[in-house]
């Protein structure tokens, strides 16, 4: 198993909010770079829904990805501050 995907098996067990709060009280250039990556991830998914490349276990994903690029035209590039 690779750490990613022990890192994503762990995210069943993990509280939600009390995630948020952690990143929400980084350092706000890490916040910054995590953004960064969050935004990539969501561009990719929804380039997966444009594609037709999902299926039933990540059909909504990909959509509400679409929905959220169509909402921010794309502009997904952060700088490194």
């Amino acid at each position: 198993m690779t750490d990613l995907q022990e890192i994503i098996d762990n995210f069943r067990a993990v509280n939600t909010e009390a995630l948020v709060n952690v990143v929400a009280t980084e350092h706000r250039t890490n916040q910054q770079l995590m953004a960064k990556n969050i935004f990539a991830i969501v561009k990719h998914w929804s380039n997966a829904y444009e594609n037709n490349n999902y299926d039933l276990r990540n059909e909504e994903t990909c959509l509400r990805a679409n929905k959220m690029m169509e909402a921010i035209k794309n502009h997904t590039d952060l700088p490194y501050i």
